[in-house]
This record gives structure tokens, sequence and C-alpha cells, in this order.
């Protein structure tokens, strides 16, 4: 994972929001594809998360990697913008001005959400990020012959 991922993760994690401005272009935006939301600034994104009272809980975190080309790293507890510090992420793939990241999370009502986070960088700054949301669910049984069933 390059440094300026780990710095942000970093800033995340301690919802230091000073920093995370600091690492951000002027032109930041971040866009929720499944509400429609789209953040304009940072100072937009601050203000939607400041007040955010909803803990997610995902005591699920050993094992979970963060990956960054061939690099990988135990993680622990690190944040998304939309889930406090206790969501974990579980592979980062860092390739130029193009992250992606994916990690799940546990809403306030126990349902367990995966979610991807693409990252676009502009002058070595984060620029634009796009989060999806998914909710899993059951495979249909037709597909049972030709899968395998990984732990959700």
């Amino acid at each position: 994972m390059s440094e300026r991922v780990h710095r942000y993760q970093e800033a995340m994690a301690a919802l230091d929001f000073d920093a995370i401005g600091a690492l951000r272009h002027p032109d930041y935006q971040c866009y929720y594809p499944q509400s429609g939301e789209r953040f304009m600034s940072h100072a937009d994104w601050v203000e939607a998360h400041r007040g955010y009272e909803s803990h997610f809980v995902n005591e699920d975190v050993a094992g979970s990697t963060v990956k960054g080309g061939e690099r990988r790293a135990e993680v622990t507890r690190l944040a998304s913008p939309t889930f406090l510090p206790t969501a974990p992420i579980v592979q980062i793939s860092d390739t130029g001005d193009l992250v992606t990241m994916e990690g799940k999370a546990t809403w306030p009502d126990g349902k367990v959400y995966h979610w991807i986070r693409v990252v676009e960088y502009r002058d070595h700054l984060v620029w634009r990020e796009t989060e999806y949301f998914a909710e899993p669910f059951d495979p249909p049984d037709w597909r049972a012959p030709f899968v395998q069933i990984e732990n959700r």
C-alpha cells in the first residue's frame, strides 16, 4: 500500500477532518451512486459526517488484509467516509491514480454490508471518491452446482 493511501486511511480511522482535508484535492467530490448523493466539497462531506451518531461495529477483523500490488498487511480497524472507525478494509488495490478498497461493516440494525470505495487521485491528492454499499443475499439454488460458497 502506498504512503499516500496509508496516510489517508490513518486520517480516516482517526476521523481527523483537518488531516483528511489536507489530503484531499481542492476540487474534491464524493458520490454515492445507490442514493444519488454527491458531496461537492470536503466541507460538505465534513458537515454531513461530523454529527453522524450511528456507530458501526464489526468485530470480525482478525485476518483481514490490505493489499496493494504484491504487498499485504494485517489490519485491525480502519474507517471509510461513511463507516466510523470500526469498519475493516479487507482489500486495497493501489495502482497509479486509481485506488479501490473493499470492506464490510455491520449497520446498527445488525445487517452486514459489503462496500467498495473507488478513489481517484489528482496532483497526489484525493480528488474523487465513489462508494457502493451492498447487502449480502442468498445465492439461487440453480447456481449451486457451479459455485463454491464463501464466508460473506
